[in-house]
């Protein structure tokens, strides 16, 4: 996969040469020619829309100037589609970048060193384009087949770097943009198996609309359930998609108060923050119009109305994050609207409340928490995710640290009356998310999932994070990692005794954390060591281009107990990526387009029981089911090649693995085409397509794998690929005047692992022969009359 951080250096390289290459132009009045052409060959090396960037640097280096007109007929012609041709070799990189080097110090040099170092180049040169040369001619027919008027061809990365460096004899800035170029064209052939194979809409799902749309929805799920509750402006919202049934409760504003920023038109409202279940039935909180009000809901009836402070904040937008471990609550909501900016730890309801010192956190923005039971009751944790304003101002530095504090569930707060209300086991650890190879920092975390398991050290925390750049990336750790850098690192910035009793320690039952302890821990709360990604590799499970906003992970077993981790990451496009964790790396199965128009992703629930993905939009909920084994061709090796943990291969179809846990899959690093037996390719498989000579024609082959090669066949000869380097919906193959060498069979056939398979097989006929071979063809003038004038008539518009 390319790297945002090389191809930046690479342009940023190119741009200063270019920069310099200009001033020094500027210095000698006889060459603004010249300046002018490397200009626009630096935009030929670097620009997307290379058969344009080609042209405007044949039109400013040619004898004439061309007309518009005929500027645009080139464009036109270059951009048909035309014969694949081979990539960019390693050999020809090093032969590329030879050159480079060697034109570098030519212009470092004297006039002997340069005479010798340009005999030099002169032999290299034509070597390379001897090789770039044979390549094209091997497609040469094939190119004239299909766009017999095309000027030029650009569908590689080696055919781009034979036409830059035809340019580059005259640019040095050239040379340089024809390394890169090919340095990419080189990585993009390898690249990592990070963006979808497969793009669908979501298969069996179930769709709920919201009687209108809500603003501020927010959403709840029981576990094993079919039924999901969303709290919109002053309603709530139940629907079970097992038995349609829905209702609606509203929750109008009980008494209004008095907001501090009057005017706005959502203080009159009651917005429904908060719908989580507590004891036996629901807690239902609202904004109530700046007067934050709670409802209990037990079997559809509503309490009388509670005071909400703390549970919901007094705007709907406002920076909240609740949560409920019954008989506690948690909330980081302020109490008070005259409580200021600075954001609280809080345990609103259980045992006392306690809340974080103002100190502790620099504008923390809130991701997600969890509780976490130890061996002992004590030793019960909490555990809290959040972004917070980095102290170190220099320019170097990222604006924001992502990070993880730590709590004690049984802290009773300090013995002096100023610390009696305040947490005393807080401490805070900086999360590292770096990618080793290219140094990479994702800094920004997005989201958190937890996955808990039997020994609470082994519970994971999949961290979401995204960059400056957009990119994403996902980093696992673990509690028991976590709780050792609490436990056995140093306090940054304190340099004293440590205490008896260590900052951040729980005591037992019915204890305070001692004055001194607390004082120290206040003072320096942050440790110095930073919690890391799993070992061994200590990087990011993967990165890639995709900006993700949410993530879920479902562990899935299959076959002897085995067990595969799946992760559903939201993106912020409206659609879902479904990434597998593999014995060889991670693999992005499928991409699921959820909604039909692309609205925002407002939350993603998993229920792990039933294998459902509960996704809602300001407007509605989908339902989708994990397992979706009817998306694949209906073959055993297309079900065993989408590496879906969720499906196989049994009974002659692809089926999910609850259903039929004996089914084949290739999940592991065995060999898997021995599990699938091979079928005859035979005549009568062909579709017979009649063709008007002298018209046009399209063949279309649906691309349905992105991690696979399409290509189109004509009586066995290769004429047409396409590859996954740009991915496309379909390949198509274009036949602009049909003749009779035309006419025949044509087979377009996918490669994806060493597996084919026959996509379309079509059998184009002469309609003037094949009706006269079906008897259906007469002698008479006044039957062949009509076919003679539509010929004539298409020959007429051609």
């Amino acid at each position: 996969m390319l790297k945002n951080r090389e191809i930046q250096s690479c342009f940023w390289f190119l741009f200063l040469l270019a920069l310099c290459c200009s001033v020094s132009s500027t210095v000698s009045p006889r060459r603004p020619r010249q300046r002018e052409e490397g200009r626009q060959e630096l935009l030929t090396a670097t620009s997307y829309g290379t058969s344009l960037a080609i042209m405007k640097s044949w039109f400013h280096s040619s004898s004439r100037r061309l007309s518009g007109k005929e500027l645009m007929g080139l464009l036109l012609r270059s951009q048909k589609l035309v014969a694949p041709v081979s990539p960019c070799t390693e050999e020809s990189c090093r032969l590329c970048e030879d050159l480079t080097q060697e034109s570098t110090q030519q212009v470092e040099g004297g006039n002997e060193e340069h005479q010798r170092r340009a005999q030099r180049n002169a032999a290299l040169k034509p070597r390379l384009f001897q090789e770039a040369e044979e390549r094209s001619v091997q497609k040469k027919k094939c190119q004239e087949l299909q766009a017999p008027d095309a000027a030029v061809s650009f569908t590689s990365s080696g055919s781009r770097l034979a036409e830059a460096l035809k340019m580059a004899s005259r640019s040095l800035v050239a040379l340089l943009a024809a390394l890169c170029a090919c340095r990419l064209g080189v990585r993009a052939a390898g690249r990592s198996k990070v963006n979808p194979r497969i793009i669908t809409a979501p298969q069996g799902a179930r769709e709920y609309a919201f009687p209108r749309s809500e603003k501020y929805p927010v959403f709840y799920h029981e576990e094993n359930t079919s039924a999901i509750y969303v709290g919109g402006e002053g309603r709530l919202y139940y629907h079970d998609f097992a038995t349609s049934e829905n209702y609606v409760e509203d929750f109008p504003v009980e008494n209004g108060g008095q907001c501090l920023k009057p005017g706005s038109p959502e203080d009159n409202k009651n917005f429904i923050t908060l719908v989580a279940k507590h004891g036996d039935g629901m807690l239902v909180c609202g904004t109530g119009a700046c007067a934050p009000t709670c409802w209990n809901l037990t079997q559809r009836q509503k309490g009388s109305p509670q005071d909400g402070r703390g549970l919901a904040p007094f705007t709907p937008d406002a920076n909240s994050l609740v949560v409920v471990d019954y008989p506690d609550i948690y909330s980081t909501i302020k109490k008070s609207q005259q409580n200021g900016k600075i954001p609280r730890f809080r345990r609103v309801r259980g045992g006392g409340e306690l809340y974080t010192s103002d100190t502790v956190m620099q504008n923390p923005q809130f991701v997600k928490a969890t509780t976490l039971k130890h061996e002992e009751s004590h030793q019960d944790k909490i555990y809290y995710f959040f972004r917070e304003d980095n102290p170190d101002k220099s320019l170097e530095a990222p604006r924001n640290i992502s990070r993880v504090a730590q709590l004690c569930k049984e802290d009773k707060g300090g013995t002096s009356s100023l610390s009696a209300s305040k947490w005393t086991t807080f401490l805070k650890a900086s999360l590292i998310c770096v990618d080793p190879a290219t140094k990479g920092n994702f800094n920004w975390l997005q989201d958190v999932f937890f996955v808990p398991a039997s020994n609470w050290r082994e519970s994971k925390v999949y961290g979401l994070f995204t960059n400056t750049w957009g990119s994403s990336a996902v980093c696992v750790y673990s509690f028991g990692d976590i709780d050792d850098v609490f436990r056995t690192s140093k306090l940054k910035g304190y340099n004293g005794p440590n205490p008896e009793i260590k900052p951040g320690q729980c005591v037992s039952s019915g204890q305070h954390t001692p004055s001194e302890t607390f004082k120290i821990a206040d003072s320096h709360p942050e440790v110095e060591d930073r919690v890391e990604p799993l070992a061994p590799s200590r990087s990011p499970l993967f990165h890639n281009k995709h900006r993700y906003q949410k993530i879920g992970v479902h562990k899935v077993s299959v076959r002897e107990g085995q067990q595969y981790t799946v992760l559903y990451l939201a993106t912020d496009k409206g659609s879902i990526h479904k990434v597998v964790e593999l014995p060889e790396g991670v693999q992005n199965i499928m991409e699921i387009q959820v909604f039909s128009r692309k609205e925002p992703i407002q939350s993603m629930i998993l229920d792990h029981e039933r294998a459902m993905l509960y996704v809602g939009s300001a407007s509605r909920v989908v339902e989708v089911p994990m397992a979706m084994c009817g998306l694949y061709r209906n073959n055993c090796e297309s079900c065993l090649l989408a590496r879906d943990p969720y499906c196989g291969w049994a009974g002659g179809r692809c089926q999910a693995v609850h259903q039929n846990p004996e089914v084949h899959q290739n999940l592991d690093l065995n060999p898997w085409q021995g599990k699938c037996q091979k079928g005859k390719v035979t005549e009568d498989t062909y579709q017979n397509i009649t063709v008007v000579p002298f018209s046009r024609y399209f063949l279309n082959c649906p691309v349905e794998s992105h991690y696979a090669t399409y290509n189109w066949y004509h009586n066995d000869t290769l004429i047409k690929t396409c590859n996954n380097t740009h991915p496309q919906p379909d390949c198509f193959y274009f036949i602009q005047n049909v003749s009779h060498a035309h006419y025949g069979h044509y087979l377009c056939e996918s490669e994806e692992d060493g597996f084919k398979q026959a996509l379309v097989r079509e059998r184009l006929v002469n309609q003037l022969r094949f009706m006269s071979q079906k008897g259906r063809a007469t002698t008479t003038l006044g039957s062949w009359l009509p076919l003679l004038l539509a010929v004539l008539l298409v020959e007429l518009l051609h």
